[in-house]
């Protein structure tokens, strides 16, 4: 029989770079795609594109219409074979650091829960790769490693609760449920081409930058010491890949910068690939965030008030063990300094084309 995986978070961005990376390693297998309504007219265009730049996805993927909030999460069973399926790829969640509470709650928690319910049906399930994010650390201060997860920390927002929430499904299941998880930092785009779907985390300074004039002033928020942890999508995907293929269980990984930049420092690095020079005036923590507050501000800089929280926080992601495990794969988190041009040059060039949003 067959191994095959069921995954969910498509059409999203990582969802569809990570899908040839999987099958390429898993040459028997086909993959279950679970797509809302809404989008399945997006995932057909999808795959459509995603067979043509790579032959070997042909006739492997199966779209199947449910929905993650649902209970029942597949509008018919009958249209999935669920003793073939070995692996699940859980992408799906909602990614805004202003998301509504009962929207957070219904997509990452509940619908975490449902896939967990779902999953403990399939009898021959291997492994359970759950996507989570470096920032259940919360408002955590010190080293947060692979090992850590209730440290006691209130969280920034519920984005960051919901799924703190949602990896402790995950972890409260281990009985039941054998998983992996995977916790990336800030995403970015393409070491090698730049390419995001999605323009938040540093995007937003980038652009501000590139609309000052020449010579101009720059907030600097807090100590400016601080690191801001940004790593690149194509790590995060090859990371997550070839991890998945290893014979273990019940581990965390955070795929992260081991080295980080901080604040001063990327703006810096920005303002130096763009040709500017910035006199950085220090401000309080709290004197920025309420600046956010006025809309015309906001507009101007791309910024909002939940984006100041991780300007400066004194938060150090370890990831030594992760490391380690990449290293037989010839992986290694591409330093941002030596890709930065390609990140700048594409978020220049489609400003207006990529939404700041994402898929939810």
């Amino acid at each position: 029989m067959n191994k095959n995986i069921f995954l969910t978070g498509f059409p999203g961005f990582i969802a569809s770079r990570l899908i040839p990376k999987i099958l390429s390693q898993r040459e028997e297998s086909k993959m279950f795609l679970l797509v809302q309504k809404k989008f399945l007219d997006t995932a057909k265009s999808q795959i459509e594109k995603l067979e043509t730049d790579f032959p070997l996805l042909k006739n492997r993927l199966i779209v199947v219409e449910g929905d993650l909030t649902f209970p029942n999460l597949i509008e018919d069973k009958t249209s999935i074979d669920l003793n073939s399926i070995s692996e699940i790829f859980n992408l799906a969640a909602v990614y805004d650091l202003r998301i509504a509470k009962d929207i957070a709650y219904k997509i990452n928690v509940e619908g975490t829960q449902n896939i967990v319910n779902f999953s403990k049906t399939l009898p021959n399930l291997e492994k359970f790769h759950h996507i989570s994010t470096c920032y259940v650390a919360g408002w955590y201060r010190g080293e947060f490693s692979e090992e850590d997860f209730d440290k006691g920390q209130s969280f920034k927002n519920f984005y960051e609760e919901t799924k703190f929430l949602s990896e402790k499904i995950i972890r409260e299941n281990k009985s039941q449920i054998p998983f992996v998880i995977y916790r990336p930092s800030i995403v970015i785009g393409d070491s090698k081409t730049g390419e995001t779907n999605k323009f938040d985390g540093p995007y937003p300074v980038i652009l501000l930058i590139n609309k000052l004039p020449k010579l101009s002033f720059m907030t600097q928020i807090g100590s400016g010491v601080n690191p801001i942890n940004l790593i690149s999508v194509d790590y995060v995907v090859d990371g997550i890949a070839n991890l998945s293929t290893l014979n273990e269980l019940y581990k965390t990984y955070h795929l992260c910068d081991p080295e980080p930049l901080n604040q001063l420092e990327l703006i810096n690095l920005f303002a130096k690939k763009l040709n500017k020079k910035l006199i950085t005036i220090k401000v309080k923590y709290s004197f920025a965030r309420s600046l956010m507050k006025n809309k015309l501000i906001a507009d101007f800089t791309g910024l909002y008030p939940e984006m100041i929280d991780y300007f400066d926080h004194d938060l150090f992601f370890k990831c030594e063990k992760t490391l380690k495990s990449l290293e037989p794969f010839g992986i290694h988190p591409p330093k941002l300094v030596n890709y930065i041009d390609k990140i700048i040059e594409f978020a220049i060039r489609y400003e207006r084309e990529i939404s700041r949003k994402g898929l939810w």
